[in-house]
């Protein structure tokens, strides 16, 4: 009786721990079936992300822009009563600095950098602030140990225009240390708003073609007729200015004041057009398509 009883229990026990190793392989598999279900989820879900964010970067976007004064502070004051018969009665002081804000967060980062480059490290508004005020105390205490009329100071970002990818914007700055003007200028610098790069004047050609732009800078330059004698800057010393920007009608060349001309010139824009370049362009840079050529338009 008690050998039956027990084989009883035992046999019992294993149906009961069968029967629970069942259910346990079932759930076991029914987690796995959900891991697995879960797993491609996230994977699609990875995939869509993805596709996502490679659309919104093709996107090209319209840039909206406003001005964004960082600092901006003119002092003039009165010199102390001096007997030189040449003194100046009084002094002024100027330091400004200002950039645009975008509607586009990396465009106002790469503008940052663009404005603040001068600086080395690339500073916070906090330090860029400090630094400006740090110049304008210690230039106006100069002034009154120095006296001189004026000392200017100014820096700043202009929105040159956008054509579809391609956005073009200029850092300009006008500087006055004394004497019968300042000097002042702008470096330009036109982007692709897809690969957020900026185009520089070896993205466009080899060393080979920039032989052949030259040649064609300088029959722009001397409009075909005058001769080498008679210009502002002889032809040996005459280079490819790398200060360039891109639009619908060319590629634009800016050279400094003095550099190939008087200072009543301004910035000489020495420009050629698309057709005259697009045998010496780069073929990296033809693909990009940010230029139509007649061939194209046909295809």
């Amino acid at each position: 009786m008690k050998k039956t009883l027990i084989s009883a229990v035992i046999l019992s026990a294993l149906l009961t721990t069968g029967c629970q190793d069942k259910e346990a392989q079932a759930k076991i598999e029914q987690l796995n079936q959900t891991v697995t279900q879960l797993t491609a989820e996230n994977t699609q879900l990875k995939a869509d992300l993805t596709a996502e964010k490679e659309r919104v970067e093709k996107i090209i976007p319209a840039i909206f822009t406003e001005k964004d004064v960082i600092f901006d502070k003119t002092e003039t004051f009165k010199y102390p009563q001096s007997k030189g018969d040449y003194a100046p009665e009084e002094g002024r002081v100027t330091y400004s600095i200002s950039i645009l804000k975008t509607n586009i967060d990396w465009l106002n980062t790469l503008l940052w950098d663009e404005l603040t480059q001068e600086e080395g490290k690339v500073p916070t508004r906090e330090q860029l602030v400090a630094n400006y005020q740090k110049h304008f105390d210690e230039t106006r205490k100069g002034m009154m140990e120095e006296p001189s009329i004026a000392f200017e100071s100014s820096r700043w970002v202009d929105f040159i225009g956008q054509k579809e990818k391609l956005a073009t914007f200029a850092v300009g700055y006008h500087d006055y240390t004394g004497g019968a003007h300042g000097m002042g200028g702008s470096r330009y610098f036109t982007l692709d708003l897809t690969s957020h790069k900026i185009l520089k004047l070896n993205d466009l050609f080899d060393e080979k073609s920039l032989s052949q732009v030259k040649e064609l800078l300088w029959a722009n330059y001397t409009d075909g007729t005058v001769k080498d004698d008679e210009t502002f800057t002889k032809k040996a010393d005459f280079n490819v200015s790398d200060n360039i920007y891109l639009d619908a009608k060319g590629v634009h060349f800016i050279y400094s004041a003095y550099e190939i001309a008087p200072y009543a010139a301004g910035e000489p824009d020495l420009t050629l057009n698309w057709w005259q370049l697009k045998d010496l362009l780069k073929p990296e840079f033809k693909q990009q398509n940010y230029v139509k050529f007649d061939e194209d338009v046909k295809s």
